[in-house]
């Protein structure tokens, strides 16, 4: 069984600011610089202005939920792949797929960058599968909560990255 979701980040910045800074290999680095128990692999398969990020990242055993940590096989490493295409006009799409290497979990889905009032939104649109019988049902929320954990960490990031660029 699988879960669908959908949710929408929203960011103060501008589409076109945003979108240059998500392609932006150094921006990456910086917001990986100090992961110790991550790595990053940035490619531009199609060109300018597009951008593929695949990230993995080990969980520390302190912040692995419960339910997760009962069912656990090995470390729990945490896997992303992002995609972002080009701007079309002031709208972007992207994909992404996540896995988890300790509990059998997938995760993929597609982003639509576009603009708001106030700047900018990513739009969510994913399923989730954990593949555990009994309680695969009961964590697949628990791995939805952590993607959107983790997207709107990323917009703080960004953000805050912005504004020191725009100040420099």
């Amino acid at each position: 069984m699988s879960r669908k979701f959908s949710f929408t980040v929203q960011y103060s910045v501008p589409v076109e600011d945003l979108h240059r800074a998500l392609t932006t290999d150094t921006v990456w680095e910086s917001r990986f610089a100090d992961a110790k128990t991550a790595t990053l692999d940035l490619s531009h398969p199609g060109g300018d202005g597009t951008i593929r990020i695949h990230m993995t990242e080990k969980a520390s055993q302190d912040k692995v939920p419960s339910i997760v940590g009962k069912v656990l096989k090995s470390e729990l490493v945490l896997s992303r792949t992002d995609n972002w295409e080009a701007l079309d006009g002031e709208v972007a799409k992207g994909t992404f797929e996540g896995a988890t290497g300790g509990i059998n979990t997938e995760m993929s889905g597609t982003y639509e960058l576009r603009p708001t009032a106030e700047g900018s939104e990513v739009e969510v649109v994913g399923t989730v599968r954990v593949k555990v019988p009994l309680v695969g049902g009961a964590i697949e929320p628990l791995a939805e909560q952590l993607h959107h954990r983790v997207l709107n960490s990323e917009r703080k990031f960004f953000e805050v990255w912005l504004a020191g660029q725009a100040t420099a």
